[in-house]
């Protein structure tokens, strides 16, 4: 078994046939690019191989239940005991992580916070994110299928560290949700700021 992943879990190809018929192909094809973009991503930050498994696995099973109907994942979301804000009520999407984390919790008792986390946390973020989780949001923001003019910035942030990415990420979901006229949650903007304080403190 390898570290903190209870079987069958430690078995990728089984995640993958788990995955695969919960939803569409071209979403399945977004899952797959943000597992090996998650993989890349710790290989660049670590050499620890069992992070690299742990985040392609929470990549594989970040969006299990992403094609899940809003009114369902808010019901599913208060069966698992979530406390929940009126516009997650309202947008029930925004709920697909954090009742993946808690069905594969249920369902295969898996039970490392970092991986729980990771999966959900991966769509609003989170103040005080750990390393894992962090790959997870930003590997979903620049796997492959992603616009370049999105992605391209994101990725240069990277390079500079993982913080300037992550305020780079939510400076542009934050815009995108703007010129979109959506409904924002008070997180992203608590997220945005927290990252911003972050890299303005590194800055000084």
């Amino acid at each position: 078994m390898k570290k903190n992943v209870p079987p069958p879990l430690d078995d990728l190809q089984f995640v993958k046939e788990w995955v695969k018929p919960r939803v569409s192909t071209k979403r399945f094809g977004h899952i797959a690019g943000v597992a090996q973009t998650s993989k890349k991503l710790v290989e660049k930050f670590s050499n620890d191989p069992d992070m690299a498994y742990m985040a392609e696995l929470a990549g594989w099973l970040h969006d299990a239940c992403k094609e899940t109907k809003d009114s369902l994942l808010v019901q599913q979301a208060k069966e698992y005991g979530l406390k929940l804000h009126p516009i997650e009520e309202a947008n029930g999407h925004l709920l697909h992580g954090p009742v993946a984390a808690q069905l594969v919790k249920k369902e295969f008792g898996l039970e490392d916070p970092d991986i729980l986390n990771a999966i959900a946390e991966h769509t609003l973020g989170a103040l005080n994110m750990c390393l894992l989780s962090k790959i997870v949001f930003l590997a979903d923001a620049i796997e492959p299928s992603r616009p370049a003019d999105y992605a391209n910035p994101i990725k240069q942030a990277i390079d500079q560290s993982l913080d300037q990415a992550m305020l780079v990420a939510c400076n542009s979901n934050l815009q995108i949700l703007l010129e979109s006229h959506k409904a924002i949650h008070p997180r992203t903007v608590e997220v945005r700021n927290y990252y911003l304080q972050i890299c303005q403190n590194k800055n000084k």
